[in-house]
């Protein structure tokens, strides 16, 4: 994830080489029900990406992120400030490479308390936006565990109603189509 990308990316550059591994599908493995809440509505869309991430879930990523996603992060902390881009496929070679490796232990997203869903005027009709709803990362490699804490991360999630839900015909489902992160001093 982006602070996730800005916050926590030189500990995982450290720790892994993002971007080396292949497109490999990993799921959190073992028969019967699925860890993950429906994609009901953008909270549980947040919900189901923590889990992924912790699971470095590649299945369950690629199901969250629309095929036009597109995610964009900034360091203003850094001297010379460079806008990063990135896409679906992105996005799970990111999860894939934590998944493959040998170093990453562990990793945990804590939720922010007050998630409070709205609609951007700019978007369009039916979008919702989510505005940092996580408020730290926890990564734990083979020597440390790494903390970041967001509060110098704004991220603004935005999310697209898409087809029904397979369990219930009537039920929208949400995809992430647009994720900005911008870390300030």
């Amino acid at each position: 994830m982006h602070a996730l990308r800005v916050g926590a990316l030189a500990v995982i550059a450290s720790v892994v080489a993002v971007g080396c591994a292949s497109d490999h599908v990993m799921g959190p493995g073992g028969p019967g029900r699925s860890p993950y809440p429906e994609p009901i509505n953008p909270y549980s869309v947040l919900d189901a990406l923590a889990i992924a991430y912790e699971n470095k879930d590649t299945l369950e990523i690629k199901a969250l992120y629309h095929d036009q996603y597109d995610g964009s992060s900034v360091d203003q902390t850094d001297p010379s400030p460079t806008t990063l881009v990135f896409s679906k496929a992105n996005e799970v070679a990111h999860v894939s490479a934590l998944a493959h490796s040998s170093t990453i232990r562990s990793i945990h997203l804590t939720g922010a308390p007050n998630r409070i869903r709205f609609h951007d005027a700019g978007d369009p009709a039916g979008w919702a936006t989510i505005q940092n709803p996580f408020s730290g990362i926890e990564i734990s490699d083979v020597s440390a565990t790494h903390t970041v804490v967001m509060t110098h991360n704004t991220m603004q999630f935005k999310f697209i109603p898409t087809a029904p839900s397979p369990s219930s015909p009537t039920d929208t489902t949400w995809k992430i189509i647009h994720w900005t992160e911008v870390r300030t001093p």
